[in-house]
């Protein structure tokens, strides 16, 4: 059997397309004629091809989506889209769509049934659950977002259990800045003269709107300053990329902070007056020098100083980036990392400073008012996030998503409402996630036939694509720091193609026939109207325009009340000693802590990942378009260290074997000195095993399958990169 590539099939996609919609006895030419004159119309919206919701503008003609395009006032997209955002957009007639409501009738087999049907089944179950076991018993598991229509439902059975993926993403950065500032803030790209990114790739997990400020301060002479074991994409337009041991963040950054203290060089005056816990950090830490960070890093102590130095010099228009997922879900020591992230721009002195690191402009959005019920009262976490004997310093409004087929093993979980997310493909261990089924009811509510509906699901309702969906205003924040506050809207480009709903109307019909009656009160239109209503705009402004920028709401300068410093702390200040650690036992400050495991043999590496420019999480690789670039790049390769690969006689482009405690792959791999020698990396995108997605089938390897579904114990992240593998030349069998 011959295989076609990927080029030819989206050639001969795009001439199928043409040809299913003529209508018969047409001539040719007529169409083509009418279909180039059609109108067209520009209707605003935000992106989903990842989970920074860019703003876009979506062109519709002859009832479909034509193209797509920035929306230029949008922080986010700054009128640049990626390519995740236009592959994406062409997924609403992806052929890997759940296109009505299914229901379990065997080993991965379904049935069509009505909405009707899935409601009073889905209600009658979770009615006799909740009657049996508690409200308790009830979980929503999802990505993230819409949390206003989960707690609503989960309020009113008296569930505390919502949760998350961010323990895979970046749970250690939220738990340590709520502690530590009381908030959170972000680079100021715009002013900065010197950058530091550490395990953050803008260029791969791209925002475009940030790129295209990091960009611009290097036109104007700031220095970039990329640290990564891998040269991403970052790295390209760096002035400097600097190769770390992967794991070793931490000891580069308390080498940064002993530099500044010793030499002098931090800004004292800062510190004094904003900072808490200074000398018990400084007395935990006043050893672990430059050299003693070298030793860990494999960075040279010189250059470990001149960070430091070149730093204090552009202070306080220097910043450390907060960072993200490639900081902050990855090793034992992700939560020290987290505090010594704060450290290092505390003791630069740029927090609430032009430059450094400045607040994200935020405004009030109103909300439909309801009324009043009564709440039953909730049990403690399932998961133990929170809860004094099991996990107390996790974040409760996070969770700890990769243990939930243990929480049904227990008994604590009978019923599971999975939102927008694919545990068995993006969290540790598909072969344990697949223990989700074995709760008494799981329904997923997703947009495509993923791993996690397919092997899982007693029910499937799909909601409605993206694009076929209007959804209230939200705040833009995150990332950059803004001083003017925005709002976007999701607003509805084109007429659901399949029998799809969106969220709102799908939680509707479930607690109606669960008997809880006209518990969303409200259309979306209501929604939208209610919460501009506090900003004195007419909804149909924002709908019009899809983006709204409003007058400054931030100015530099700590925050102050009564002449005393005013962060949501427990002293008002910058806390460098965490309080509620030590309250459970742990060490306050942050001192170094080894990662889990080393590789020792030969044909040992630390497996280590990261994002595509192309590509987001598994989501996008069902996606032709966008898998059309991974073939061209070899995209689904395994990278590796020149130098090892010579070692053990592996060459570019060979088969490998890739194995650890918990899976042996096979892997073509990419030969380069563009690689820490300690390790290999794969892209987080690949590794999909749902039958129904066949562009994504089979193609390429994910990190999840090599590591166990391990718990941080401070901030519960997965510990995405606590693994070691073997690779060897050749394949399996």
């Amino acid at each position: 059997m011959v295989r076609v590539s990927r080029r030819t099939f989206l050639k001969a996609s795009a001439l199928a397309g043409v040809a299913s919609s003529l209508p018969l006895m047409v001539n040719f030419n007529d169409f083509a004629r009418a279909a180039q004159e059609a109108p067209i119309t520009k209707i605003p919206t935000m992106c989903n091809g990842c989970s920074s919701t860019c703003g876009k503008y979506v062109y519709i003609k002859n009832g479909r989506v034509w193209k797509v395009e920035g929306n230029p006032i949008n922080l986010k997209s700054s009128g640049k889209l990626c390519a995740r955002a236009h592959g994406m957009a062409a997924d609403v007639y992806g052929l890997g769509r759940v296109t009505q409501p299914m229901k379990r009738i065997g080993e991965m087999e379904f049935e069509p049934i009505s909405w009707a049907q899935a409601f009073e089944e889905i209600g009658n179950k979770l009615y006799e659950i909740i009657n049996e076991h508690g409200g308790n018993s009830v979980m929503w598991l999802g990505h993230g977002g819409k949390e206003h229509y989960a707690s609503t439902f989960l309020d009113e059975i008296g569930s505390a259990n919502y949760v998350t993926h961010y323990a895979t993403c970046f749970s250690s950065k939220t738990n340590v800045w709520d502690r530590m500032v009381g908030t959170m803030l972000n680079s100021d790209f715009d002013n900065a003269n010197y950058m530091l990114f550490v395990g953050r790739n803008f260029a791969g997990g791209i925002i475009p709107g940030v790129m295209n400020r990091i960009t611009k301060a290097k036109e104007r002479g700031a220095k970039v300053v990329v640290v990564d074991p891998r040269y991403c994409e970052l790295a390209i337009i760096a002035d400097e990329w600097i190769p770390i041991r992967p794991g070793t963040d931490l000891a580069l950054f308390l080498g940064i902070a002993h530099t500044l203290i010793s030499e002098k060089i931090y800004d004292r005056s800062f510190v004094t007056n904003y900072v808490y816990g200074f000398d018990e950090f400084w007395s935990a830490n006043k050893d672990f020098t430059a050299e003693k960070a070298a030793e860990i890093t494999g960075i040279p102590a010189e250059k470990i100083r001149e960070i430091a130095r070149e730093m204090a010099a552009n202070a306080p228009k220097a910043f450390l980036d907060t960072g993200y997922h490639g900081l902050h879900a990855h090793y034992a020591n992700s939560t020290q990392i987290a505090m010594m992230n704060v450290v290092v721009n505390a003791l630069l002195g740029n927090m609430f400073q032009v430059g450094g690191l400045m607040p994200s402009a935020g405004i009030t959005l109103g909300h439909v008012e309801t009324p009043q019920r009564e709440i039953p009262e909730k049990g403690p976490r399932a998961d133990g996030a929170g809860v004094d004997d099991e996990y107390p310093t996790v974040e409760p409004s996070r969770g700890i998503p990769q243990i939930v087929p243990d929480l049904i093993k227990k008994g604590r979980i009978k019923a599971l409402f999975i939102y927008h997310y694919n545990p068995l493909r993006t969290a540790p261990d598909p072969e344990y996630q697949k223990g989700l089924k074995e709760a008494d009811l799981v329904v997923s509510i997703p947009v495509d036939w993923n791993e996690t509906s397919l092997y899982t699901a007693d029910y499937i309702l799909p909601e409605s694509y993206y694009l076929e969906r209007t959804e209230p205003p939200k705040v833009i924040s995150g990332f950059i720091a803004h001083a003017y506050p925005q709002i976007a809207v999701r607003r509805q480009a084109i007429k659901p193609i399949h029998n799809t709903l969106p969220l709102l109307d799908i939680l509707k019909g479930i607690t109606a026939a669960a008997g809880y009656y006209n518990l969303y009160p409200f259309t979306v239109e209501e929604e939208i109207k209610a919460s501009v209503k506090p900003l004195n705009i007419a909804p149909e402004l924002l709908m019009e325009t899809g983006c709204l920028e409003f007058p400054a709401s931030v100015q530099p300068g700590f925050p102050m009340k009564d002449g005393k410093p005013a962060l949501n702390t427990f002293t008002g200040k910058v806390e460098f000693s965490i309080g509620a650690f030590k309250l459970y036992g742990r060490q306050g400050v942050a001192t170094w802590v080894p990662p889990l495991v080393m590789p020792n043999g030969e044909d040992e590496f630390r497996l280590i990942h990261g994002k595509q420019p192309w590509h987001s999480h598994h989501f996008t690789c069902n996606n032709p378009y966008l898998m059309a670039i991974s073939d061209k790049y070899n995209g689904t390769w395994l990278w590796m260290n020149k130098t090892r690969a010579e070692k053990l006689g592996i060459k570019n482009g060979d088969l490998v074997t890739i194995s650890s405690e918990k899976a042996t792959k096979e892997i073509r791999v990419k030969i380069t000195e563009l690689l820490h020698p300690d390790c290999v990396w794969i892209p987080s995108a690949y590794g999909g095993f749902s039958e129904k997605l066949k562009t994504a089938y089979q193609e390429g390897i994910n990190y999840n399958d090599f590591i166990p579904a391990r718990v941080e114990p401070l901030s519960g992240s997965v510990m995405g990169q606590e693994v070691i593998v073997k690779v060897r030349k050749g394949g399996n069998s």
